[in-house]
């Protein structure tokens, strides 16, 4: 054999070999790395109240006006029910509304009368077995507010009880009747 034959044959053997070791299997690698644990979530924001509707866009407390003309009263009554929500009764020359519905333990109560003509404050006092009164003259104009007001009127309570009464004609009978 000549040296160039050796050479030749080193040469593909050389070619050989390397070609068959890039021929050969190599093990994959998992590619994704393994994922650290996730964080625990944030802590929920704390639970917050429904911003509260104006007295305007509140639904109506439950219930309908009742005209009396022989008592001079109106009265309003939540259906299935015999005792007044609130009652409005011209008595001794004065407009008396009556209510159980602001309650708090023979204590007077600050109400906010709302109507579509604007605020005032009013006081409930202590009355009979756990009800509260409010006397008016039959003149006052918080009454015509009452009457007219853009389809409700508001009483809320600083208790936090509220009512949100329709206007209907029964409250303007009753006050009519007042002013004879």
């Amino acid at each position: 054999m000549t040296w160039q034959h050796s050479k030749l044959r080193w040469a593909l053997s050389a070619a050989l070999i390397t070609a068959l070791g890039g021929c050969a299997a190599i093990p994959k690698v998992d590619e994704t790395p393994p994922q650290a644990p996730l964080p625990p979530p944030p802590p929920a924001p704390p639970s917050v109240a429904p911003p509260l509707k104006s007295w305007e866009e509140r639904a109506l407390t439950s219930g309908a006006w009742r005209y009396d003309a022989s008592r001079r009263t109106a009265s309003y009554v939540a259906a299935g029910q015999s005792a007044p929500i609130i009652t409005m009764a011209c008595a001794g020359g004065s407009m008396r509304l009556e209510t159980a519905a602001f309650a708090s333990g023979g204590q007077a109560v600050a109400v906010d009368f709302k109507t579509s003509f604007g605020n005032t404050r009013l006081r409930f006092e202590p009355h009979g077995s756990g009800g509260n009164l409010l006397v008016l003259s039959p003149r006052d104009h918080k009454l015509d507010q009452m009457a007219f007001s853009r389809g409700r009127f508001a009483l809320d309570a600083s208790n936090g009880r509220t009512l949100t009464l329709p206007a209907h004609s029964e409250v303007g009978r009753v006050i009519e009747d007042c002013r004879g």
